[in-house]
């Protein structure tokens, strides 16, 4: 009922805000109904008593009016409102007309004051007014002592009809009508509550697009198409120099082209375009960074500044020739660097006449590594500084003095091919080198490696010395001796052994001489639950060459790529052999060198092996060492996540032996851990190796990883890794590395035996 008479102005839109009208009107009919219904019911039983059927008709009349005028209130309001003020005018006109005591008529026209109020609430002041001038008559009626004239014929008025009369003004004028203004202050009040909202919701989106025009992140004007500023923000302002109340054409702030102040005309607005360049007065150079049209024939416009741009620009030509200076030489010596060496030996080797050879002294400051501890960077770099200058001025002006890397500076001398003198000469040359080398008063230690490499007329390139500079050094260190070490031929038989595995790999790939063994993983029952392909080379030039050989050599030459590759599709295709022969074929482990896990086609490449021989990816599991994980780390973890998010199986091998944190190998998808066989070894020897075992066991629980042991070569171990919860098992205690064919007689075996 109350939800009816107080409609909710939230019901319509702020446009139809009529509700409280519609509101107001039903209050004071409902009101007036029953007002009607009180006194009507009790007068009307009176006027029965007397005789006075007329007071009952007129009754009964109102109560039809005013059941009239609040069915159309909900259906036509404006009927309804229509309906209500005929209906005070009507009750004026009854009393007055049907009432023979003139006090009592005369305050029956008092019912028609209360008409302009309701016109006016629901009609405007037109209708108002209207009401008003109608109410000068009756009002002139009530100022004249003259009879009001009244229906012919009627009897006395009821006994109680001034207390009836009187009721009847006093709600009406008490309740009805108050009530219906008190629905019109409530929808005042909500009205300017709204209107207190609305404001605060402008004034705050005003300040956010204030606070976002400021803030842009750029000079932003606003412009009619005349070019006239309207708005700009501070930057912009700033930038083109206009004080915020002035009010100016853009292109009065600019002038055309790139040139001085002296040169170019004002532009037209109109012409201005994205990528403009203009300048300010005050000599700026911007660009016009966009152009966008607005509502009321508006321009946005976004201005760059490009004077600092330009500056980096000219500042980036200037530092041409330098950066081109760093490429070639060190940074904080300013001697020439490796690369310029390479290049200057490439130039001069090959001009090098046969009785002339190249001697490549190289010197180590073993030193350094003690004064950054002791002292810090600085004090290191600024003896590395003070040494270079010293060695330069030592070394003749053909020596061609180099930082090679680090620690390592080097210098060339010409010699004769019979002849040591190249020995002599740098003996001479570091004795007058600084014992010592003060750093900010303190006097630091300078100790020196110092070795020799001679050219050879048969070097492919410069490479060769500067690699047997590298090892002479290297040798020199480790004799810990002050005396100029020379380049032997044990250490070339080495560079010359790995050259030739080097060389032979590729032609090794093409002959088909690699081949592939396999060696078992067995569970606490013995039984076979897995193999490990290992790679094996029988070559037809250097005979048995061990993987931990050829492997680094591979890496480092690249051909480690090839090398996979072949395992790969080996694997697969024995994977497919064993399958077609027994229906289903255990998982096979692939060794992956850290070159492997990173390589961009690693997932292409076992993809496409997979596809081509029909083998499932539960059936391939890669095995990586820790070492191999660290390197690129985040490019490790995307690839090896793809390849389990496809199945296949990830294995972390030699677990133990490397350095990878706790922290970074949990973030490794990783299925499986081996324990080193270094560690399995010292099984019944060493009881710090098996505090390790233990503590990998544990830690692959954690991590919900199975742990496999590799090298099991005892019962005592055996025993001592099935005790502490060790799952499976590799070595030469269960199977050696096998041949394939061997591989498919023992898992035949296996399954007749099943």
């Amino acid at each position: 009922m109350f939800q009816w008479l107080l409609l909710s102005e939230n019901t319509l839109t702020a446009a139809e805000n009529n509700v409280w009208k519609e509101s107001a009107l039903r209050i004071i009919l409902v009101s007036g109904f029953l007002l009607e219904m009180g006194i009507g019911i009790l007068s009307g039983w009176q006027a029965l008593q007397l005789g006075h059927y007329y007071i009952l008709a007129l009754d009964g009349l109102f109560f039809v009016l005013l059941a009239i005028a609040i069915y159309y209130s909900v259906r036509r309001p404006v009927l309804g409102s229509a309906l209500l003020i005929a209906t005070i005018y009507a009750a004026a006109f009854c009393i007055a007309y049907f009432i023979t005591d003139q006090e009592i008529a005369r305050l029956g026209l008092m019912f028609v004051y209360t008409a302009p109020l309701i016109g006016r609430m629901f009609f405007g002041p037109r209708v108002a007014l209207l009401l008003m001038g109608i109410n000068v008559f009756p009002f002139w009626l009530i100022l004249r002592h003259d009879a009001l004239p009244t229906y012919p014929g009627l009897g006395p008025p009821l006994a109680d009809a001034h207390g009836y009369i009187q009721s009847l003004l006093f709600l009406f004028f008490n309740i009805c009508v108050p009530l219906g203004v008190f629905r019109l202050l409530h929808a005042l009040d909500a009205s300017i509550i709204r209107h207190s909202k609305s404001s605060k919701d402008l004034l705050a989106s005003h300040a956010q697009y204030q606070e976002i025009f400021e803030n842009a992140g750029g000079a932003i004007l606003l412009c009619d198409v005349q070019g006239t500023i309207l708005k700009a923000n501070s930057q912009a302002n700033l930038l083109i120099g206009r004080d915020p109340g002035d009010t100016c054409k853009l292109t009065g702030l600019l002038r055309a082209g790139t040139g001085t102040a002296a040169a170019p005309a004002t532009p037209d607005f109109a012409s201005l375009v994205p990528g403009q360049e203009l300048r300010t007065s005050a000599g700026k150079l911007i660009t016009i960074d966009r152009i966008t049209s607005a509502s009321d024939n508006h321009c946005i416009v976004l201005l760059r500044d490009m004077s600092n741009m330009r500056q980096m620009q000219d500042a980036l030509e200037q530092s041409t020739q330098r950066v081109s200076f760093l490429r070639s030489h060190d940074h904080l010596t300013n001697l020439p660097n490796r690369s310029m060496l390479k290049r200057h030996l490439d130039e001069i080797l090959p001009t090098l006449r046969p009785e002339r050879r190249l001697a490549l002294v190289t010197l180590r400051l073993d030193s350094i590594k003690y004064i950054n501890d002791a002292h810090g960077m600085a004090t290191g770099d600024a003896l590395i500084k003070s040494f270079a200058e010293a060695l330069a001025a030592q070394v003749p002006a053909s020596g061609f003095c180099t930082r090679l890397r680090s620690v390592v500076f080097c210098f060339l001398l010409d010699s004769d091919a019979d002849s040591l003198d190249a020995v002599t000469q740098a003996e001479y040359i570091c004795s007058q080198l600084p014992k010592e080398i003060a750093v900010d008063g303190e006097q630091h230690q300078v100790r020196l490696s110092v070795a020799i490499a001679f050219s050879r007329h048969d070097d492919a390139s410069s490479d060769d010395l500067i690699q047997r500079g590298k090892v002479a050094n290297d040798s020199a260190r480790q004799s810990g001796g002050q005396q100029v070490s020379v380049f032997d031929e044990t250490a070339a038989a080495r560079i010359r052994r790995k050259l030739s595995i080097e060389q032979a790999i590729v032609a090794a790939l093409k002959a088909r001489e690699f081949r592939l063994v396999f060696q078992p993983k067995v569970d606490h029952d013995a039984a076979i639950v897995g193999l490990e392909a290992l790679i094996r080379w029988r070559s037809s030039l250097l005979g048995e060459v061990s993987p931990a050989e050829f492997i680094p050599i591979a890496e480092g030459s690249g051909t480690i790529r090839q090398i996979t590759a072949f395992v790969v599709d080996q694997v697969c295709a024995h994977i497919r052999q064993i399958t077609n022969l027994q229906g289903s074929c255990l998982p096979v482990a692939i060794n992956l060198s850290a070159i492997d896990v990173v390589r961009e086609d690693l997932l292409m490449l076992v993809n496409a092996s997979c596809q081509r021989h029909g083998v499932a990816p539960e059936c391939l599991e890669f095995e990586i060492t820790e070492t191999g994980l660290i390197g690129n780390e985040n490019l490790a973890i995307q690839h090896l996540e793809a390849l389990r998010a496809k199945g296949f199986g990830i294995t972390i091998d030699d677990f133990g032996t490397g350095y990878s944190s706790l922290s970074k190998l949990s973030r490794f998808p990783t299925k499986s851990i081996k324990i080193d066989q270094s560690f399995v070894a010292q099984i019944g020897l060493n009881e710090k190796s098996e505090l390790i075992i233990r503590a990998v066991v544990s830690l692959a629980a954690i991590l919900s990883c199975t742990t496999v042991a590799e090298g099991v070569e005892t019962r005592e171990q055996e025993v001592f890794l099935k005790a502490i919860g060790c799952g499976f098992f590799q070595g030469f205690y269960y199977y050696r590395p096998m041949e394939f064919e061997q591989v498919v007689a023992l898992l035949n075996a296996n399954l007749s035996g099943a």
